[in-house]
């Protein structure tokens, strides 16, 4: 152990921390810093010897450390099993450095100053947040395994943790501005791209309360839904979130959300990429009077024959040369009518692409619905019975008598549409994507579009890795709370994957997380269970170390 002075640039004054040296993985002498013990000129001002003091106190720990680095355990094997003694998890370490990094406490504790909460508001949402990652579950679940952590949530009750999520609903949109802040202090934060994308989330009751509605379910779910409509950045770190209910359509959740940025945050002009779910009128508008760009792909079937025919005409077709892909920009003038009745005309480029690669996955899709066409048009009852989408587009409903093919009224029978079919076929592999930025190349345009991956992975992160459905809980201020610490925990893990310059996906991290675990063997001496390549990365970056074999319980809590 050593005492190490630093001065600091803004106020002049000296602080004083208990530091220890030790060697990082190649070798290299590190200083990792332990306790801040105070400022030396107040220290001083009280005893003048103050430094003799401590680094005496300092050495002494070090020797002491040196004899405690050797112990004899003495083990009874008689001794039977006992279940109250279980593992403990040390890796949400990890969690609490970048909570930390992030200044969420200090965020908290002054929100907590102003509400008067009887409870640590701060630490259930660090429970909440962590156990998240940990282990995913219900809310009860959650408080049942509270202690599997080293330390710190013990005493934490269930209806403190129900009672914290309604607090939690209220301070969202003060904590996305304070996040937002603080990424872009420390450099962390790419808004030269954002990205938008809308998903739901299911619950298990079928009760429907105007928040909890039926909608189109990603996962075909018949239970009550809500939206969460996501922005986030070019590192893919999130930017922000809003909720709405089940049934509202993807089309008109932007807006709100976007608003809220252009009031809260300092971004400046933005370049926002999207899918065709998110492509109205409206949206584009909206864009544009912000004076912001927007790589938006937009529907090629069902917009009509004047864009389909576009399309499909060869002529302009720049083709790659081993012809696995072609492009053609087309300049264009899109007049918007507002929702106030004004107009406005945006000159965009419509970016037409084809891709061999997608059209092989577009017919790889097609072959299993030809075999379902097939066997309807050999069995219409079946067509009555089905609710395929995709199918039932192309027939057709007649009435026919079965012997002369008359038409006729109270017979059914279903037309194949083969003109309607063909056309669809043709269009495989093609896509077409709209912006209002002149300057882009097509390739540009592509690549940019691409990355909206990158918000698809943040849903699935969501749903998968930290379970954010079903929901269990049912107020609707307690859901909005559940779903804050959901974004939390994606935001901690998504910069945890910044940091290692993304050499690993986020459920690797959350893998590596929930493996970092220790059993006490003997009174305040733990048996530490390794993790993987992944978590010694992570602890060399934020300066903690794990690895050892056994660890006094004082050493461990140092880490966390």
């Amino acid at each position: 152990m050593n005492i190490h002075v630093t001065k600091s640039p803004t106020n002049n004054k000296h602080y004083v921390y208990l530091t220890e040296s030790y060697r990082d993985k190649d070798g290299k002498p590190r200083r990792r810093f332990i306790e801040r013990l105070g400022i030396l000129e107040d220290m001083q001002a009280k005893e003048p010897n103050v430094l003799d003091r401590l680094k005496a106190e300092a050495k002494a720990m070090t020797a002491q450390e040196r004899k405690e680095k050797i112990v004899t355990l003495s083990l009874d094997l008689s001794k039977k099993i006992d279940p109250s003694v279980h593992p403990l998890n040390y890796g949400y370490a990890l969690l609490e450095k970048e909570y930390r990094n992030l200044k969420i406490d200090s965020f908290m504790k002054v929100h907590q100053a102003c509400r008067k909460s009887r409870y640590d508001l701060d630490r259930i949402l660090r429970l909440l947040v962590y156990s998240r990652v940990v282990e995913p579950s219900s809310k009860q679940r959650t408080h049942t395994r509270k202690e599997q952590f080293f330390l710190g949530f013990e005493d934490i009750k269930l209806e403190t943790i129900y009672r914290a999520l309604d607090d939690l609903n209220t301070v969202k949109d003060t904590l996305m501005v304070h996040l937002n802040q603080t990424i872009t202090e420390q450099g962390m934060r790419d808004a030269s791209l954002v990205f938008y994308d809308v998903t739901n989330y299911y619950f298990e009751s079928e009760h429907m309360d105007g928040f909890r509605e039926k909608g189109v379910s990603k996962e075909n779910k018949k239970t009550g839904l809500v939206q969460m409509g996501l922005f986030i950045d070019q590192n893919g770190i999130p930017i922000t979130y809003e909720l709405f209910p089940g049934n509202t359509h993807d089309l008109k959740t932007m807006r709100p959300i976007l608003e809220k940025i252009k009031k809260q945050f300092n971004f400046g002009k933005l370049t926002i990429v999207a899918d065709k779910g998110n492509n109205s009128a409206e949206n584009l508008a909206m864009i544009h009077d912000y004076g912001d760009d927007y790589i938006i792909s937009q529907r090629i079937r069902g917009r009509g024959e004047k864009l389909i025919n576009l399309v499909l005409d060869p002529q302009g077709y720049q083709v790659s040369a081993d012809g696995d892909f072609k492009f053609k920009l087309i300049r264009q003038d899109k007049t918007i009518e507002r929702e106030d009745g004004s107009e406005v005309t945006i000159e965009e480029n419509l970016m037409c692409f084809w891709s061999e690669n997608e059209m092989r996955y577009q017919r790889a899709k097609r072959g299993i619905l030809e075999e379902k066409i097939e066997r309807f048009i050999d069995n219409p009852a079946l067509l009555n019975a089905s609710n395929s989408f995709g199918i039932k587009k192309y027939f057709k409903k007649i009435k026919v008598d079965k012997k002369t093919g008359e038409v006729l009224k109270g017979k059914d029978a279903y037309l194949f549409n083969e003109e309607k079919y063909q056309r669809d076929l043709a269009l495989d592999g093609y896509y077409t994507i709209v912006t209002n930025n002149l300057d882009l190349h097509p390739f540009e345009i592509v690549k940019n579009y691409r990355q909206l991956s990158k918000i698809e992975e943040s849903f699935k992160v969501i749903k998968s890795d930290l379970e954010g459905r079903p929901i269990f809980v049912r107020n609707q201020a307690r859901i909005k709370g559940h779903f804050l610490t959901c974004f939390l925990a994606l935001t901690l893990l998504r910069i945890m994957q910044y940091k290692l310059d993304y050499e690993h996906p986020v459920h690797q991290i959350v893998e590596a997380i929930r493996r970092a675990n220790c059993i006490e063997i003997s009174q305040d001496i733990f048996k530490m269970m390794p993790s993987n390549e992944v978590f010694e990365k992570l602890t060399n970056h934020y300066d903690i170390d794990f690895g050892y074999n056994f660890m006094r319980r004082e050493h461990i809590k140092r880490q966390l």
